[in-house]
C-alpha cells in the first residue's frame, strides 16, 4: 500500500467531514437552533423520549443533556414530563412550537444534504457509500495492515 496515498485519503476524509459538518451546522443555525438542539429535535418523536435515551442518541452525558433540554425549554420547544409507569424517568416532549420547528427544519436539513452531495452522480454516491461501509466495518487489526 502506498503510505503517502493512505495518509492523503485519511486527511481528505477528515477535512471533508469537518467541512460538511460546518456547512450543515451553519445552515441549521439560520433557524436559531444549535447543532445539538437540531439532533435533539430530530430524535424527539410524537410520544416523547426518555431523557437518558436522548442523551444516548446525542452521545452526551446527563449534565450536557440537561443543559440542552433546559435551553430548548426556555425557547418553548420542549417540556419535561414524568413517565407514568416510572416517575423517576423524565420524558422530553415537543411543544406545538417545537413540533412546528421540527417539521420545518428536518426536511430542510435533508434537502441540504441532498443538494450538497448532488455534485456526485448516483453511481459515484453508491461507490462512495460502499467504500465508506468497507472502511467502517473493517475489524482487522491496525498492526496487520
Amino acid at each position: 500500500m502506498n503510505e503517502s496515498l493512505a495518509r492523503e485519503v485519511y486527511w481528505l476524509l477528515r477535512s471533508t467531514g469537518s467541512r460538511l459538518k460546518a456547512e450543515f451546522r451553519k445552515k441549521i443555525e439560520e433557524f436559531g437552533v444549535t447543532w445539538p438542539q437540531y439532533h435533539a429535535l430530530y430524535h424527539i418523536g410524537r410520544e416523547g423520549i426518555p431523557a437518558n435515551e436522548l442523551a444516548r442518541e446525542l452521545q452526551c452525558n446527563a449534565s450536557n443533556m440537561t443543559g440542552i433540554i433546559d435551553r430548548m425549554a426556555d425557547n418553548g420547544w420542549v417540556y419535561r414530563e414524568h413517565l407514568a409507569e416510572d416517575r423517576r424517568v423524565w420524558l422530553v416532549k415537543l411543544t406545538d412550537q417545537g413540533a412546528s420547528l421540527r417539521e420545518k427544519i428536518v426536511p430542510r436539513h435533508q434537502s441540504n444534504i441532498f443538494e450538497r452531495l448532488g455534485v456526485l452522480s448516483p453511481e459515484e454516491l453508491e461507490l462512495l457509500r460502499s467504500l465508506l461501509v468497507k472502511l467502517k466495518d473493517d475489524d482487522s487489526k491496525e498492526a496487520g495492515r
